[in-house]
């Protein structure tokens, strides 16, 4: 007896969803998600706190350097365009000399007499 009206109370509310979700009951059901949410755009507050740039040299072999060829890119804030910082744009010669600074502490430093976990 018990198990026949928890079946009916079961039959009774997925039909009644389904009438409510088949005709438009719920407001984002049957009418596709986007319905639910604004076109409108969102008024744009300041980032706080404001971007603090400190370094715009390469790190490498533990000290900031410029790029070799003393060249450098702007970085730009995506939701402005406006440019954040000129930062040392590294070539192949700033790579060499960070691989083998890389080589140099991996060599003589403490990693290689470590114990893995």
């Amino acid at each position: 007896m018990t198990m026949r009206r928890i079946v009916s109370l079961t039959s009774r509310c997925s039909s009644s969803a389904y009438r409510l979700c088949r005709f438009g009951g719920f407001p984002s059901w049957g009418r596709g998600i986007g319905s639910r949410f604004s076109t409108s755009a969102a008024v744009e507050e300041p980032i706080s706190p404001s971007v603090n740039i400190e370094n715009t040299q390469l790190l490498i072999d533990g000290a900031f350097v410029d790029a070799a060829s003393g060249k450098t890119f702007s970085t730009i804030d995506p939701r402005t365009g406006e440019i954040i910082a000129h930062v040392a744009e590294g070539n192949q010669e700033d790579v060499n000399r960070a691989v083998l600074a890389a080589r140099r502490a991996f060599d003589n430093g403490p990693w290689p007499k470590m114990i893995p976990y």
